[in-house]
């Protein structure tokens, strides 16, 4: 479709910071007060770009516009690629790929909980968007799978005798002040 070869920026944040991350913690989550600042790695602007059903959070340098990681979004479950962590509303957990399909865990904290907001929002927009169209053309393909229903006859059957009283055709009444005339309402049938 032409309107995939459209790339859209749904977002772009000014500063975040990355970290290296230490061994993934138990079933209680990611937690920021465990990451050491000594793992702190890159510093930078986050770019969210969709291009069809691919969404793609891009880690770049502020100067340059350098790709320095690249996290695909998950459509299906958006928690494996983008994980919040249990104890900040500021800061996740981003599963970077590389061209050769290796991964890797890497977090990310904003300074401003107004970009960490906008980017949550900004990727939940993105699912919902693609969600909605799926089911929109599961919708459209059952209507044209979907036999027509029948036309609808509406023809009278047999002899239909209708008639007027003859000589009561209404009068009609003036209109105020210099309008057009009104004519009655037709009577109700019996």
């Amino acid at each position: 479709m032409a309107e995939e070869a459209v790339e859209r920026t749904l977002c772009l944040l000014r500063q975040a910071h990355v970290y290296k991350l230490p061994p993934r913690p138990s079933a209680g989550g990611w937690r920021c007060q465990e990451w050491p600042k000594t793992n702190h790695i890159f510093s930078g602007r986050v770019r969210v770009l969709a291009r069809g059903d691919v969404c793609n959070v891009q880690l770049e340098d502020a100067t340059t516009g350098g790709l320095f990681a690249k996290c695909p979004l998950n459509n299906d479950n958006p928690e494996i690629s983008v994980e919040p962590v249990a104890d900040s509303s500021r800061y996740f957990v981003l599963r970077v790929e590389d061209d050769q399909g290796r991964h890797a865990f890497l977090g990310m904290g904003f300074v401003e909980r107004n970009d960490a907001f906008e980017f949550n929002v900004s990727l939940q927009d993105h699912v919902k968007h693609v969600r909605w169209e799926a089911e929109h053309a599961k919708e459209v393909e059952a209507a044209a799978l979907a036999p027509a229903p029948p036309p609808t006859d509406f023809t009278l059957k047999g002899t239909v005798s209708i008639s007027l009283p003859a000589g009561s055709a209404p009068k009609p009444r003036e209109a105020p002040k210099g309008g057009a005339p009104l004519t009655l309402p037709p009577p109700l049938p019996p």
